[in-house]
């Protein structure tokens, strides 16, 4: 009876591994996604403000004074 149970638990013991293991990888493919949107937003962002910079009449006059 107790091999029986040792079995058992050494087969919970690897289902309840694998089961983190899968969880563990979600989880980091989902902040891969993010990282990667943030990336995004961050290049969109970049690529806005170089449009504005070559925009015509853009730039020309800077009051630093206050």
């Amino acid at each position: 009876m107790n091999s029986i149970n040792s079995a058992i638990n050494a087969v919970l013991q690897a289902k309840s591994t694998a089961v983190r293991q899968q969880i563990g990888y979600a989880l980091f493919a989902q902040s891969q996604k993010a990282t990667k949107l943030q990336g995004e937003a961050a290049l969109e962002l970049l690529n806005a403000t170089a449009q504005l910079s070559k925009s015509p009449g853009k730039g020309q006059r800077l009051d630093v004074v206050g």
